[in-house]
């Protein structure tokens, strides 16, 4: 019996893998059967189960790094009783003095930080996503994901000179729906007199393989704990691609449809032949601009894209093609999985590797 957590009968116990737990009722070779609050019993792995104490919620806990931790410790005051019959009133805000930007202070430079609760277990434990500010602005940011072709809002706020906003806590589940981001930030200067600051729109793509690799986490100069650092502006210049500006927009909308037709951007050369050939059928990745089109026109080209390639590739039996289409709402990767039954029957296909693509690419055999 496979039981490295020592697991026994009448254990308290969570989930590793998934939230939840419950008491363990009775142990059948490598299984523990969960009992939940509702009298149903869980089979659940040995291996996936953890010994808690009593009163754990089975609710994992949002844990801010080290340096957090130790501002909001010194930080914490206990307020002082007040006497019998004593009415307070709330202290007067302290006047903020103006303060100029003292040199380097006025070259913005924000990063985005990733780090993972628990370094002993990438893949499965939760992480946190943090925006830091280096410089001596004060910053309104707006933190974003695209959505087929338009952005969702993950968190809103302000931060403080030299200091950092908490974004969000996701699963590794949740990481497809990261990779395309999109950091809006607006720079002033709050107590003194400085130049005019334009506002900030950056977008970068996350590479979530990173986030499965211990090296992807490194030492920095902001956290106590490794991180994942991604540079959002670095002393002023934007280190990711910017949006399109209107004007260019609205040129692209008044174009002649024969004008607009999306440009290709240049095939990945062919592995050797023992490695899987990798494509990215994200738009960003096999077009130049996606200006004037609609969802369905990209959907066609993303597809016509796949024909090609297949076409290409056909008469290399053995070979391994791996289409990287994004989690999304499935529409592409359905269209694939059809595609695929239809006019390459004699191909086998199958979810390519989680380890090494997420959750959205799907591999494909040649036969």
């Amino acid at each position: 019996m496979h039981n490295p957590n020592n697991v026994q009968v009448g254990s308290q116990v969570r989930f590793l893998n998934t939230v939840g737990g419950g008491r363990v009722a009775r142990i059948t070779a490598d299984t523990a059967w969960v009992e939940d609050a509702d009298g149903f019993e869980i089979p659940t792995p040995l291996k996936d189960c953890v010994v808690v104490e009593a009163g754990d919620t089975f609710i994992p806990e949002i844990r801010p790094p080290k340096i957090i931790q130790e501002k909001l410790r010194q930080g914490r005051t206990e307020p002082a009783a007040p006497a019998p019959n004593e009415v307070r009133r709330p202290a007067a805000p302290a006047p903020r003095p103006a303060r100029p930007l003292r040199a380097g202070e006025d070259e913005l430079t924000v990063q985005l930080a990733f780090l993972p609760q628990d370094r002993a277990k990438l893949g499965l434990t939760n992480y946190e996503a943090y925006l830091v500010n280096y410089s001596g602005f004060t910053l309104y940011y707006v933190y974003l994901s695209a959505v087929g072709t338009g952005y969702k809002v993950r968190s809103t706020g302000t931060i403080e000179p030299h200091g950092d906003a908490f974004l969000e806590e996701f699963a590794p589940a949740d990481l497809n729906d990261l990779e395309q981001l999109a950091v809006q930030i607006l720079p002033f200067h709050d107590g003194g007199i400085t130049k005019l600051q334009n506002p900030l729109s950056v977008r970068l793509k996350l590479e979530v393989t990173k986030f499965f690799k211990l090296h992807s986490f490194r030492p920095n100069d902001y956290f106590t704990d490794d991180a994942l650092m991604l540079p959002i502006v670095e002393r002023g210049a934007e280190q990711a691609q910017p949006e399109v500006d209107a004007s260019a927009l609205a040129s692209a909308l008044q174009t002649k449809k024969e004008d607009k037709k999306p440009a290709p951007k240049a095939a990945p050369s062919a592995p050797r032949r023992d490695e899987p050939l990798v494509i990215d059928l994200h738009a960003s990745e096999i077009l130049e601009t996606t200006a004037g089109m609609s969802s369905a026109d990209i959907h066609d080209y993303q597809r016509d894209y796949f024909h090609r390639t297949m076409q290409e590739h056909i008469r290399e039996r053995g070979r391994k093609i791996v289409f990287i289409h994004g989690k999304g709402d499935g529409v592409l990767r359905a269209s694939i999985e059809r595609e695929l039954r239809r006019k390459y029957p004699t191909c086998r296909f199958q979810d390519a590797s989680f380890q090494e693509y997420g959750y959205g690419a799907t591999q494909v055999t040649i036969g």
